[in-house]
């Protein structure tokens, strides 16, 4: 029986399917076994040496740990540097490595109006997209394929929010959401895209030559080039690098550019050997040529300084990091993505942000007075959306403004306000920096809030017009992906109360090995409240708080 260790995620699982269904071609028994967290990588250190692959580390501990007999990773995530002890016995062929645009109402790169929002998550295809569309708005964005498609076409429980957006090829194929595909693009493709290794113990001689039926000859020559070049420029995985080769003809030719991030300038070389020949001199032939002609200047690589890749994988790749159980952990956070959601990922969690509430308006009228109130205390981004919908003119409320929060601040300025006090943290902390009364506070908000703010308020002698605006609640379905993938997640991150009866609702109970985190004690008093366990609750509002949580429950025995 061959064990191959598998990422969680519906990508990583369908090509490691693939693999595992031509081994049984080939008369071998296959078990696919889901990888959640063996590795231990120091977060700043992964990103001090230009994104090392934090979820290749994971698989490649469990290899070395005897935990599983072979992994699949796309090559174009994976890093260069070897790792003693293992192999890449096998790279099948190679599916079509191009990137492809994903637009609403059938637009081209070319036919995208000015100003179009096109979102990756890649800086290499953000540079290219930009040299070739200045005048286009290119996002971050992060997520499954899944979470980045619905930015762009919708879904059963979001807006789109982007025009188009820009994937690989070969992902959309092996998922069947090839259909998504509108526009074949015109980009030079990342090293080893559309490629999938297979590494296994250099020692496991059975296993080795098992996986030496699935190795493709041509494509071993092409990525071996390609990822030549990554490993010369020391660029890392993530860098605007792209790189692409090609045995043809007896002739084994590859194309390579570094990039500025705003595509205003690159550097470009091509090379050629007839074949055979060493890919991977090849390949850092290239490299030296990109570095002489200025490659360094356009964009930060590792080998215009002395090189760490040999320190990092000897002392550091598997030395205890910050937060080393939470990298390749399956983290579900209901609510739109943002920074909470980005904050684990940098950690090295694979996080799925998936709204499972909606904010619906709320009828209200405003007090009546004789007088200004003195402070409006806005404590969403949501409130001062209600607001404003209904027609108020937020500096025309109050005398002063008041916002829990950075993000509530920048709505309100965004809206025409002025934001005259901001309070870092949650409502007690607003409390805490509001100077005492007597006079009026108007604190319009979700119907679901809790009565800190107002109680608070009141006991420093303030006179408290709480005015509901808008309510939350449970979306009429969950997405039938998020359903189907609920069993495998790690953990569940409840940020409200009304997050909470969300889950319990839409979801229902989280298997034994889940862990659920909740953002401060109402929303762990409603998670119980509708039946869910809380295994820790983060001490501060805020990702730090959340993060510290969830180390506490991932350590626990499941």
């Amino acid at each position: 029986m061959l064990r191959l260790g598998t990422r969680g995620s519906e990508l990583a699982r369908t090509q490691s399917g693939h693999v595992a269904d031509a081994l049984r071609a080939l008369g071998h028994e296959v078990e696919l076994v889901t990888i959640r967290s063996e590795g231990d990588v120091t977060t700043a250190s992964l990103v001090d040496a230009g994104g090392l692959g934090v979820f290749a580390a994971a698989l490649r501990r469990a290899l070395l740990a005897g935990d599983v007999d072979l992994a699949v990773h796309s090559l174009k995530d994976l890093p260069t540097a070897a790792v003693p002890g293992l192999t890449l016995a096998a790279i099948a062929r190679r599916a079509d490595p191009a990137d492809v645009l994903c637009a609403r109402d059938g637009h081209t790169l070319a036919s995208l109006p000015a100003g179009a929002k096109v979102g990756t998550g890649s800086p290499r295809r953000a540079a290219q997209l930009r040299a070739r569309r200045p005048d286009l708005v290119v996002v971050e964005i992060r997520g499954n394929v899944g979470t980045r498609l619905a930015r762009a076409f919708g879904s059963d429980t979001t807006e789109p929010d982007l025009a188009a957006v820009v994937l690989a090829r070969a992902g959309l194929e092996r998922l069947g959401l090839l259909d998504a595909a509108f526009e074949t693009l015109d980009l030079l493709p990342a090293p080893g895209q559309g490629a999938l290794g297979m590494e296994c113990r250099a020692a496991d001689t059975a296993t080795v030559a098992a996986l030496a039926a699935l190795d493709d000859e041509a494509t071993r020559a092409a990525v071996t080039a390609e990822r030549a070049v990554l490993a010369a420029l020391e660029a890392g995985c993530a860098a605007p690098v792209g790189a692409f080769a090609t045995l043809a003809d007896g002739v084994l030719s590859l194309a390579a550019t570094v990039l500025a991030t705003d595509g205003a300038t690159a550097a470009r070389t091509s090379v050629a050997e007839p074949w055979p020949t060493d890919a991977d001199a090849l390949g850092r032939r290239a490299a030296r040529r990109l570095l002489g002609d200025g490659a360094a200047a356009v964009t930060p690589l590792g080998a215009a300084r002395p090189s760490r890749l040999e320190e990092f994988h000897r002392t550091q790749l598997w030395a205890p990091g910050a937060h080393p159980v939470l990298v390749g952990r399956r983290i579900l956070v209901p609510r739109p993505d943002g920074p909470l959601a980005e904050a684990l990922r940098a950690t090295g969690a694979e996080v799925d942000a998936v709204p499972l509430t909606e904010q619906a308006p709320l009828p209200f009228d405003l007090p009546g007075a004789p007088d200004p109130v003195d402070w409006l205390v806005l404590t969403s981004a949501t409130g001062v959306t209600a607001l404003v919908a209904a027609g108020h003119a937020l500096n025309d409320l109050a005398r002063r403004t008041a916002a829990v929060g950075q993000a509530t601040a920048a709505a309100i300025e965004a809206a025409g306000g002025r934001v005259d006090l901001v309070a870092d943290g949650d409502a007690a902390a607003l409390v805490g920096a509001l100077p005492e009364g007597p006079g009026t506070v108007l604190t319009p908000g979700s119907q679901l809030a809790a009565p800190t703010l107002a109680d608070g308020l009141s006991a420093r002698g303030w006179r408290v017009h709480r005015v509901a605006t808008y309510t939350t609640r449970p979306l009429p379905a969950a997405p039938a992906e998020l359903v189907e993938a609920w069993p495998t997640y790690d953990a569940v991150v409840l940020t409200a109360g009304s997050v909470a009866r969300a889950v319990a609702d839409l979801l229902g109970e989280p298997s034994g090995h889940t862990r659920v985190v909740t953002l401060g004690a109402p929303s762990a008093a409603a998670a119980r409240a509708a039946g869910l366990p809380v295994h820790a609750t983060a001490a501060s509002p805020d990702a730090d708080g959340v993060l510290a949580a969830l180390v506490d429950a991932l350590q626990e025995p499941a």
